[in-house]
């Protein structure tokens, strides 16, 4: 079986585990999502969500890692991004309200989402809601790495909202054309 296939059709039948996420003070970080399998091994997806724009950014996968391969893999994120342990539903609700708060303004999911989505529960009313704050002072608040970034969401946001948004991009990025 592909890893895809096993994707969309057994990880939701497998336990879910140890689920991370760093601080979202500047309104991006990660999440970790585990699933553990009946072996031992451990399946995993990482998710880069922004909070304040753009929801998921981007994500990948792990499928049935070894135990140590695991442990070395979240040791790394622990040091370099200050990872920390957080509840299944903690880690749900923060990556599906970013995707939902993305959506208002016609912004898709990172087209890896349509994959790793399945590492998560679906998405129902049967997950705890858990309310967290999106945007910055209520509003979308887009955060560029690039003109090219800028270029992908900025009509989508002015379309939505006019100039009732916020956004940041190195000036070195931009021109006034």
């Amino acid at each position: 079986m592909s890893p895809e296939k096993y994707l969309r059709t057994k990880v939701r039948t497998l336990a879910i585990g140890k689920c991370y996420m760093t601080n979202f003070d500047e309104g991006e970080g990660h999440v970790i999502v585990t699933r553990k399998h009946t072996g031992g091994k451990i399946s995993m997806a990482c998710y880069l969500v922004d909070k304040y724009c753009v929801g998921v950014n981007d994500s990948f996968y792990r499928l049935r890692m070894e135990p140590d391969e695991y442990e070395e893999f979240i040791s790394r994120y622990e040091e370099g991004l200050g990872l920390h342990e957080c509840s299944y539903n903690e880690a749900h609700n923060i990556i599906y309200w970013a995707v939902d708060f993305a959506e208002e303004a016609g912004i898709e999911p990172d087209k890896s989402f349509n994959l790793t989505q399945y590492m998560l529960e679906e998405y129902t009313d049967d997950i705890p809601l858990i309310e967290y704050e999106y945007g910055k002072d209520g509003k979308h608040f887009l955060v560029s790495s690039s003109k090219y970034d800028a270029s992908k969401y900025l009509p989508k946001l002015r379309a939505k909202y006019d100039n009732d948004f916020k956004f940041v991009i190195p000036a070195e990025q931009w021109d006034e054309d």
